[in-house]
C-alpha cells in the first residue's frame, strides 16, 4: 500500500495514496499503522481523500487501528469520499470514528 506521511503540529498524518481500501491492501495498511505506533506516534490523522471504495476488510483494518491506538491515543479520519461515507453510515461506523471533511478540521479535533 502506498502511504505518505507527514508531521503537522505534532500529529502524524497518513495519506492513503490508493483508490481502494480492500482485502488486497488491508494487511499492509495495518502493518504501516502499527509501524507508526511503534515509532511513538499516538495522535494520528488518516487522509482518505483518494479512497473511492472500501470493503469489510478495509473497515476491519481501520477498526483494528482504532483498537491498537488505545485509550491514550487519538485517531481521526478525514477526506471521506461519498462512497466511503455511505459504507461508514450503513455499518454505523460513522458513530464510532471521528470523521472530518478536511485536514484542517481533523487537526482541530486534536485541539491544536
Amino acid at each position: 500500500m502506498r502511504i505518505a506521511t507527514k508531521q503537522v503540529k505534532g500529529v502524524l498524518v497518513l495519506v492513503l495514496n490508493e483508490s481502494r481500501l480492500d482485502a488486497n491492501v488491508a494487511e499492509p495498511f495495518k502493518e504501516a499503522f502499527q509501524q507508526s505506533l511503534s515509532e511513538g506516534h499516538e495522535t494520528i490523522a488518516i487522509d482518505m481523500g483518494k479512497i473511492g471504495f472500501i470493503d469489510s476488510s478495509g473497515l476491519g483494518a481501520i477498526v483494528n487501528c482504532l483498537k491498537k491506538i488505545g485509550p491514550d491515543g487519538k485517531l481521526v479520519l478525514f477526506g471521506i469520499t461519498p462512497p466511503v461515507a455511505s459504507m461508514f453510515k450503513i455499518t454505523r461506523m460513522d458513530r464510532v470514528f471521528n470523521l472530518h471533511n478536511n485536514e484542517e478540521e481533523a487537526l482541530q479535533a486534536f485541539e491544536i
